[in-house]
């Protein structure tokens, strides 16, 4: 297949609504990043998330996920907010202000894979991923020369920033590459290392989860530690410091994409409608939504040490 047909497909991506779209041989992930994987989650920093350390062979080899894979095409779709909250109420991370990005990143890398079948290559196989198997998405995307992994550990595409979530199709086509970013345009700022509430970003792209308050708002199961609680401050789910304060999202345009609009049901949520809701009214809002996965009696936790931090603070 000639480049034409990487810009056929890259074209029909931000047709779709992707802002960025890149494409890498599906050779195992570099031994070096596997590594350093594997030294942080024996160092204990993923904390109770035991799925991190499961089937690493999918992980690091594109070939044992799916057989047969020659290309993948890695997909960024922005989520920064057109509005934000009233700085009052519990915040909401930004990427939970509308529908599960999951879904909707999924359904349209499913579009894009029937595309290539009906258009380029009716012989292709391929299967879409959106953060729902294990794979190294930050690393595919760099190869990809989507971005770079800023300090923040985040990925970061130049004119879009990072508040965006990626996708990957796996497909047994040969598509021609794209070039990996190697730069890192980060240089010497420490915004973000300085800026992490609880220090759980540590040293540049190193993160401690048990310290993260998204880890601890939406993925631990336990209680929140006493000495972190405070850091909270009005964060009912998940955090957006490490982005925040980035210079690379302060110019850049807000999604477009309609289902990452904010769900009015959440997005004027107050703390005594949290506590006072029942898992009725739970399901109702939470529809569609990744705050679903924290779930009622987690959101309420969240939501009383929130108020405890008000009654601080006044």
């Amino acid at each position: 297949m000639g480049s034409d047909v990487a810009a056929q497909i890259k074209q029909r991506a931000f047709e779709l609504g992707f802002a960025a779209c890149g494409i890498v041989q599906a050779n195992p992930v570099d031994k070096n990043v596997a590594d350093r994987y594997s030294n942080w989650l024996q160092d204990g920093k993923h904390g109770s998330m035991s799925y991190l350390e499961r089937n690493m062979e999918l992980r690091f080899d594109p070939e044992s996920l799916f057989p047969g894979v020659k290309s993948i095409i890695v997909v960024a779709m922005n989520y920064k907010p057109q509005t934000l909250q009233s700085p009052e109420l519990p915040q909401i991370a930004y990427y939970a202000y509308g529908r599960d990005y999951h879904k909707v990143v999924k359904k349209q890398l499913n579009t894009l894979l029937e595309y290539i079948v009906k258009e380029i290559a009716p012989e292709c196989n391929g299967r879409a991923f959106a953060d729902s198997a294990p794979i190294m998405e930050r690393y595919w995307a760099q190869q990809a020369g989507l971005g770079w992994i800023g300090k923040n550990g985040l990925l970061i595409i130049p004119r879009i920033g990072s508040y965006i979530v990626l996708g990957e199709l796996f497909v047994d086509v040969d598509i021609p590459a794209d070039k990996p970013l190697i730069r890192n345009f980060c240089g010497n700022c420490m915004a973000c290392l300085e800026a992490c509430p609880t220090k759980a970003l540590y040293a540049p792209g190193i993160i401690d989860a048990r310290k993260c308050i998204s880890y601890m708002t939406i993925e631990a199961k336990g209680e929140i530690p006493r000495e972190l609680s405070s850091a909270l401050g009005n964060r009912l789910y998940g955090c957006d410091a490490c982005q925040q304060c980035c210079p690379h999202n302060r110019k850049t345009s807000a999604t477009t994409v309609t289902d990452f609009l904010p769900k009015p049901e959440l997005f004027g949520l107050s703390i005594e409608a949290i506590l006072a809701m029942d898992e009725e009214e739970f399901d109702r809002i939470s529809a569609g939504s990744p705050i679903r996965r924290a779930g009622l009696d987690a959101l309420k936790k969240t939501a009383q040490i929130v108020k405890d931090n008000q009654n601080n603070k006044s």
